[in-house]
Formats: C-alpha cells, structure tokens, sequence
C-alpha cells in the first residue's frame, strides 16, 4: 500500500487481533504496539517508509503539516514517508498499532 498523503479516519474500531491482522503488509513489512504514557511527546520527525497508526487505547493529540487532531480509540492515521508530524499522549496516555510499510 503507497500513501499519497496523510488523513485520519474516525472510529474504525477494531481488537489487537484483528487491527495487527488488517494491517500487517501483505509485501514487506512489519507492525509493532507502542505505549505512550500521559502527555509522552514525539518531536516534530519524518519516517523513511509509509506508516499507518491505529489507535487502540486513550488518545493522542496527532499534529501533521501544522493541524492538530486528537485521535482516540479505533483511529487510524495514515502517514505517507516524509511527512512532517509530531504527537503528544492524552492525558491517560496512548497505546497503539503502528504498521511500517517497506517498499
């Protein structure tokens, strides 16, 4: 799967399971679930590769290209390589699903 360019989608939903099975590439690829506690930020950065961030507990304020959205259980954000993003966790931190898309 190639991004063209970065979007959030409100409320897919989904259990561990079945968010690690949707997302897992079907090429090369992997996924890994990550834990941010309260208010944990991740500076401004860039990926090297496409990822996909879907949001299984708490919340995360997700800022992309200056707009800031607070993403919450069951979203999903898709980030195109190179994207300029930052995040920081909501207030009873974030765990979530994140999928590296290798080319």
């Amino acid at each position: 799967m190639y991004i063209k360019k970065a979007y959030i989608k409100k409320g897919v939903g989904g259990h561990l399971e079945e968010v690690v099975r949707g997302l897992l590439p079907k090429d090369t690829g992997y996924v890994e679930v990550q834990h941010d506690v309260s208010d944990q930020e991740h500076p401004t950065h860039t990926h090297p590769t496409d990822e996909i961030l879907h949001v299984l507990e708490g919340s995360i304020y997700f800022t992309v290209e200056g707009n800031t959205t607070l993403c919450e259980a069951g979203d999903r954000i898709f980030l195109p390589k190179h994207t300029v993003h930052s995040s920081k966790a909501g207030p009873g931190g974030c765990t979530y699903v994140i999928s590296i898309l290798k080319e």
